[in-house]
């Protein structure tokens, strides 16, 4: 998906997300885990999740995990979406006007 993205705010800002990955594993908001959506607990066995906002309002999901051979933290990417796919996988729904 990252190679089709035209060039632009969200690849520049994902480059940029990337280089500040590697250099202080934890940037963006930690998401508490009773709010960790379950299809991430299901899929991919997520206990630590992280949200980063990006231009434009589109986040980028990832987690910290630990790779038992080596003992070793790496950054798992998990999911690039814009808002309105954000708010439907975290449950969050726009309120309705009265």
């Amino acid at each position: 998906m990252f190679d089709k993205l035209s060039d632009g705010p969200i690849k520049t800002a994902i480059n940029q997300a990337i280089a500040d990955l590697k250099q202080d594993k934890i940037i963006g908001e930690h998401v508490k885990k009773k709010q960790i959506p379950k299809y991430y607990v299901t899929k991919h066995n997520i206990s630590i999740l992280y949200r980063y906002a990006l231009p434009n309002r589109w986040r980028l999901i990832y987690s910290i995990i630990e790779f038992e051979v080596k003992g070793e933290l790496s950054i798992l990417l998990l999911e690039l979406m814009n808002h309105d796919s954000y708010n439907k996988r975290f449950g969050y729904y726009k309120k309705k006007s009265a």
